[in-house]
Parts: C-alpha cells; sequence; structure tokens
C-alpha cells in the first residue's frame, strides 16, 4: 500500500532502504541546528540511518516527504522486539530540512504519519516520543496532534559537565487500538 497525499508539490509516502543516502543527507543538515535532534553530528552516521531505516520498514513505520525529487522530511518509529511492548510504536523521530521549518511540513508528515496508524495498525495503541521540556514549541505542537505528556526526566539529556536538559515522555493513543489483537 502506497501513502501518499500531495500538498504544494509535496508527497509523503512511505520510505524504502532506496532512500537511505537522502535520508542520511537530512540528518547531517539538521545535526547541526541547535535543538534539532538529540544526536551530536558525529553519531549520525551511514550505519545509524540504515539500522533505524530497516528497523521502521520491518517492524514499524516511516515515512518520507519528498519535494522535487529531494526528501525534506523523514518520520519514523517501530515496535520494540518484546512480547510486552508489542502494542507500541516508540522512539518516534521527526526531522524536517531547516530550509523547510516553518511552512506546515511538520504537521503535514505528522499527521500521516498518525491517519496511517489508525488505519492501518490496530495493534498499535501508543505512539511514543521525547521531546526538551524547555523547547515549548515542539510540545504544543505535539499537543496539537493529541499527544499527552506523560512525565519529565530530569537532567536526562547530557550536553556537557554541568549542563543537562530534562526531556519530557509524550504519548498519543491510537483511537481505532483493536483490544483483542495479540501478536503471541
Amino acid at each position: 500500500m502506497e501513502v501518499s497525499i500531495i500538498a504544494k508539490k509535496m508527497i509523503v509516502r512511505k520510505a524504502t532502504i532506496n532512500d537511505n543516502e537522502q535520508i542520511f543527507s537530512l540528518y547531517k543538515k539538521l545535526a547541526i541546528v541547535p535543538d534539532g535532534i538529540i544526536r551530536n553530528p558525529s553519531e549520525i552516521t551511514e550505519q545509524y540511518v540504515s539500522n533505524f531505516l530497516e528497523e521502521s520498514i520491518d517492524n514499524g513505520l516511516i515515512l518520507v516527504a519528498v519535494n522535487e525529487y529531494q526528501i525534506v522530511g523523514e518520520i519514523h518509529a517501530a515496535t520494540p522486539k518484546i512480547y510486552a511492548f508489542q502494542h507500541l510504536l516508540t522512539d518516534l523521530t521527526i526531522v524536517i530540512d531547516p530550509s523547510k521549518q516553518g511552512q506546515g511540513l511538520g504537521k503535514i508528515i505528522f499527521k500521516e504519519f498518525l491517519y496511517v496508524v489508525e488505519t492501518s495498525f490496530p495493534h498499535i495503541l501508543r505512539v511514543e516520543l521525547y521531546t526538551r521540556e524547555h523547547n515549548e514549541r515542539n510540545v504544543k505542537f505535539y499537543e496539537s496532534l493529541g499527544f499527552i505528556n506523560e512525565g519529565r526526566q530530569e537532567r536526562k539529556i547530557y550536553l556537557s559537565k554541568n549542563c543537562f536538559h530534562t526531556p519530557i515522555h509524550m504519548v498519543w493513543f491510537n483511537p481505532n487500538y483493536d483490544m483483542g489483537y495479540d501478536q503471541k
């Protein structure tokens, strides 16, 4: 099933292994933006991208936003390979090209992601992510999509010897969760 929507010359679709190089390039661009993503530029490797791409394709969901043949956004989450967590899509990450931020692209790709979960993932109850508490813009963005704050983790994110950030754990509940589903 191909997932797509078109808005202002943009297509949102499921990612494939062939998207690896463009996703890697997108992550490299974003890693140098303050509060862009939690990883340092040196941690963005081809192997890192390949790993989450394969895991999300095989055991989760990954979508890309494409504008004029260029990937300008990506969102992914995966289900842990633990029976007790079969109802989760967790460690959700969304990245938008810095030159395209503030234009509504994040909301478009995120809404499509949640729509796919609602319509094609009846076994998923929870979609989970972390965001930095001080980044009020992101917190409000996630809340506008229906996420709720489940709590904070004081000084979990290490920046330097005496500088830490506090993330908050946010969750969205799938209204179409099938309570009778069990992977066994």
